[in-house]
């Protein structure tokens, strides 16, 4: 890859596309350790890495696709300020959005508009796997905004019970699990006569682990599109 060795700035994409695969990167080498656990809380900065990284490559190739094919950003030339179209029409900033589903739609749309082109000229077949936007409305569900993953507390609270690795328990609850042959990490808080006032033990929260695995899949995905277009496009740079 030929823009790996250029200053960001000068890049055709800015750098968003670098940047993008050194996200994806850390997020591998991250699983790769050893001490890698998907039944605790590192997989919440991994996720936020693969959720970042599915954002920058998706804002690389839009970019790549106006220059490639000289289509303004609205009343801009291609290389003026980057923006996408909303489905309603309206032209946004493409640096103050992080709505993935919004980006995807648009980028979508650039290679629906250039099909045609893209068969006669390149080998790639320009298609993602049949759900891949299902994937990208599971994550932008949850993570519209870039804050789901970054923070304890985003912008909708339910959903972020779902971070915890740990819940309020009962001594029947653990009794339970220990019968049934779990390992268990236990907080037993006593009040001053000794009695059990509050318990908590660690749980497996489906729902974030589920999305750590389309997370991974979305990205992968898009690592390889994004690859495509630099290669087939424009020539590793």
């Amino acid at each position: 890859m030929n823009y790996y060795f250029m200053p960001l700035e000068e890049q055709p994409d800015y750098g968003y596309g670098m940047i993008g695969s050194i996200y994806y990167a850390a997020a591998n080498d991250l699983c790769s350790s050893e001490k890698f656990r998907e039944d605790w809380y590192l997989v919440l900065p991994v996720n936020f890495l693969r959720r970042h990284c599915i954002e920058l490559f998706l804002k690389s190739c839009i970019i790549l696709f106006h220059k490639k094919f000289k289509l303004n950003f609205d009343n801009d030339k291609c290389t003026g300020e980057p923006k996408i179209k909303l489905n309603n029409g309206t032209w946004i900033l493409l640096k103050t959005t992080h709505n993935i589903k919004d980006l995807y739609n648009y980028l979508d749309f650039l290679i629906k508009s250039n099909k045609d082109y893209l068969s006669k000229n390149t080998t790639t077949i320009w298609k993602f796997n049949d759900e891949f936007e299902k994937w990208i409305d599971k994550i932008n569900g949850y993570d519209s905004v870039s804050d789901y993953f970054r923070y304890p507390i985003s912008k909708d609270k339910n959903k972020d019970k779902n971070k915890n690795f740990f819940r309020e328990n009962t001594m029947q609850g653990i009794q339970k699990e220990i019968e049934q042959g779990k390992k268990t990490i236990t907080l037993i808080i006593e009040d001053s006569n000794g009695d059990a006032k509050k318990i908590y033990s660690n749980h497996k929260p489906d729902k974030i682990v589920d999305l750590f695995k389309i997370l991974q899949k979305t990205s992968d995905e898009l690592s390889g599109f994004h690859t495509a277009v630099r290669m087939e496009l424009f020539n590793g740079f």
